[in-house]
C-alpha cells in the first residue's frame, strides 16, 4: 500500500471547504464568548440588583478568640508548626 502526498489529494477529499467550517466554527465560537465577557459586567450588576448582598457579615469570632488564645501564643504554634515542616 502506497500513500500518495500532494495537494491534490486535500482538493479531492474537499479538504479546503473542511477547513474553512472550521475556521468559520471556531470564529464564531470565540466571538460569542468576547462578547460573554465583555457583558459580564452588565449581566453581574443586574444579578446584583435583583439580588443584593446582606448588609452586614455576621461571621464568628475565630477559634483561637474563642478559646481564649492569646496572639502570642498563636504566632508561637505557627512557628513551631514552620520549622517542623521545613526540616522535612
Amino acid at each position: 500500500m502506497t500513500f500518495d502526498y500532494s495537494v491534490q489529494n486535500i482538493i479531492d477529499g474537499q479538504g479546503i471547504p473542511i477547513v474553512i467550517t472550521g475556521m468559520v466554527i471556531v470564529f464564531f465560537a470565540l466571538t460569542l464568548i468576547s462578547l460573554f465577557i465583555a457583558a459580564l459586567p452588565r449581566i453581574l450588576e443586574r444579578i446584583a440588583q435583583r439580588w443584593p448582598e446582606p448588609e452586614g457579615h455576621h461571621h464568628s469570632a475565630p477559634a483561637a478568640a474563642q478559646a481564649g488564645v492569646t496572639d502570642d501564643v498563636v504566632a508561637a504554634i505557627a512557628v513551631a508548626l514552620h520549622r517542623r515542616r521545613a526540616r522535612g
